[in-house]
């Protein structure tokens, strides 16, 4: 296992990244630094001698296929599969519901269910601070953003053994980490 250097940050230093990840569109200190980095050695002409790692796995043209999550925001969910099935106009929120749905298809329900998650739920109808109420599961779940609702999906796909598999598109924007392009993430499969 490659070890990763250490740099300690001050408070306000910490802060200011976090205010800059928002507008260089990255989500950990880590990743705003690395774009900083990156543009200030384009700024000045240089070239790093040796490329980071990529989170990128496999380019086979049509699709980006990833062993790291990578940035998802400004994405749309071109289709997915969860347990080989395929969704109905498949989102971010749906495939999170489809992946609870089958945790709970194992025979776990109620308490134990909202229990086994680690995104805000509730063992009631409840559908006040943007939880809403699904019947179907039997439990109230907080809405999402993309990245939650991914983290969340493949950590119980994973930990359950639930086959997940998602096509995904990168909307054309700036902002966007791959515009234009597809990428594909799966989870709950052996690797």
């Amino acid at each position: 296992m490659k070890m990763m250097p250490v740099v300690r940050l001050n408070d306000a230093t910490f802060v200011d990244l976090k205010s800059i990840a928002t507008w260089v569109g990255s989500r950990t200190p880590s990743e705003t630094i690395d774009q900083l980095v990156k543009e200030k050695m384009a700024a000045l002409d240089l070239e790093r001698d040796v490329e980071p790692e990529s989170s990128v796995e496999n380019d086979d043209g049509d699709h980006l296929v990833f062993d790291k999550t990578p940035g998802l925001s400004f994405t749309k969910v071109m289709s997915a599969d969860v347990e080989g099935k395929a969704l109905r106009k498949p989102n971010w929120a749906s495939i999170l519901l489809a992946v609870i749905a089958a945790l709970k298809s194992r025979g776990m329900s109620g308490e134990k269910l909202v229990r086994e998650l680690q995104v805000p739920s509730k063992a009631t109808d409840y559908d006040e601070d943007g939880y809403r109420f699904h019947p179907e599961l039997g439990i109230s779940v907080q809405g999402q953003s993309a990245p939650d609702a991914w983290k969340e999906a493949s950590r119980i796909a994973a930990k359950h053994k639930i086959p997940l598999k998602v096509v995904f598109q990168w909307r054309d924007n700036e902002k966007a980490q791959y515009p234009g392009r597809t990428g594909v993430l799966r989870a709950g499969r052996d690797a």
